[in-house]
């Protein structure tokens, strides 16, 4: 065979491309791939939303036990279930939450939700900043030496263990993924868990 007939089947091959079967073939191949790999990246994006959410709301619980401190009088973090989002405000504990400026509150990540059944902070009624059963904000008060109270004028220890708590927060989308902030001392120390296996003896999974 010739050099130049070589050379020019190779150069009429080249121009060939995908035939109409390659380009089927590889389409479904691709469809595939995107149907398989779809449910594990959004279980990774709502995981990674809902640990951002728990670090966000154990940041604020840090933040008003250290304004606490700071000011020498009571500091609290409240939340509350706006829609499909939770908001957060930090804020002392002379103003109700229903004064504290509408941009002082700060969403949480989108969809994520309060677990009312297995978080065990106080609810208090918005306007009045006073424990109510059938609230709409739920708290953790710190007094003027940052520990966890019942009332803001209530000194370290005095409320027992009324005053710890933990927020539970879940995604629709993750069953059984809750993830918690726990004030888990009378000195208002905090770390963060998530939903444990077997519920403790208060039939709750976050301890």
């Amino acid at each position: 065979m010739s050099i130049n007939r070589l050379l020019r089947r190779r150069s009429t091959a080249s121009d060939d491309g995908f035939t109409i079967l390659e380009i089927l073939i590889l389409i479904t191949l691709i469809g595939i791939f995107s149907a398989l790999s779809a449910p594990s990246w959004l279980m990774f994006i709502n995981n990674h939303r809902l640990r951002v959410s728990i670090e966000r709301s154990n940041w604020a619980m840090e933040l008003a036990q250290s304004n606490a401190k700071r000011d020498k009088t009571s500091w609290q973090a409240s939340l509350k279930q706006v829609g499909e989002n939770v908001q957060v405000a930090i804020h002392k504990s002379d103003i109700s939450p229903a004064q504290v400026p509408t941009n002082e509150w700060k969403r949480l990540e989108h969809q994520i939700r309060i677990n009312t059944n297995d978080t065990t902070l106080r609810k208090v009624n918005e306007n009045t900043n006073l424990v109510k059963q059938n609230g709409t904000v739920w708290r953790a008060m710190f007094n003027y030496r940052g520990c966890p109270v019942y009332n803001k004028t209530d000194e370290c220890g005095q409320t027992s263990l009324l005053a710890k708590g933990n927020l539970t927060l879940s995604h629709p989308d993750l069953q059984k993924g809750d993830r918690c902030v726990i004030i888990s001392t009378l000195l208002g120390h905090t770390r963060t868990t998530q939903r444990q296996s077997k519920p403790n003896d208060k039939n709750r999974y976050c301890y």
